[in-house]
């Protein structure tokens, strides 16, 4: 597994719904630990310090009320280009079509811009297919992460880890001249 897919691997973990499993996970520690991307590595530990302050009640209310019911900081990345607006459902439709050309068909209900499942996406699917996606929602991911920034809100230090791994990448795969046009994916 190249650094890119272990990152996007890791912050799909720590940006999924709280579980008791993986905040006692020494694995998930010790690959966040190993992360080559000192950006990346420094902010998820400091997300792992914090999630050590908490139990797994709090750290559950937290996510729910800060992701599941706030529009502002919604982790559904469409919603930051079109709100509510019928141009969303096509968005939608050419993320999944991304997804099944890239060779994943989606196993049940979750929309595919959940910031999760994209970065799922992006560590297991082909560079110039991961490049895509994040290109075109990397101002949505940058925004979601100024919002929790100037609230010093904790899941910051994940955006901000995943943020720094996404710039690495998309450098690292501009290189390699892949030809990207947003408007293909929105």
């Amino acid at each position: 597994m190249e650094e890119h897919q272990k990152l996007f691997k890791l912050a799909s973990i720590l940006l999924q719904y709280p579980e008791q499993e993986w905040l006692k996970d020494e694995q998930l520690f010790y690959e966040i630990s190993q992360l080559a991307n000192r950006t990346a590595r420094k902010r998820f530990l400091q997300f792992l310090d914090y999630t050590k302050t908490k139990d797994i009640d709090e750290l559950c209310e937290l996510y729910v009320r800060t992701f599941d019911l706030s529009d502002r900081t919604t982790m559904y990345m469409t919603y930051y280009l079109f709100g509510d607006q019928k141009e969303r459902g096509q968005a939608l439709l050419k993320l999944k079509e991304e997804f099944r050309r890239a060779g994943l068909e989606l196993a049940g209900d979750e929309l595919p811009d959940y910031l999760p499942l994209m970065l799922e996406f992006a560590s297991v699917a082909p560079a110039s297919s991961a490049r895509k996606v994040l290109l075109v929602h990397e101002q949505a991911i940058k925004e979601l992460t100024a919002k929790l920034q100037e609230t010093g809100h904790p899941y910051f230090f994940v955006f901000a880890g995943c943020l720094a791994g996404i710039a690495s990448f998309l450098e690292k795969t501009a290189k390699r001249d892949i030809p990207v046009r947003t408007e293909e994916a929105t």
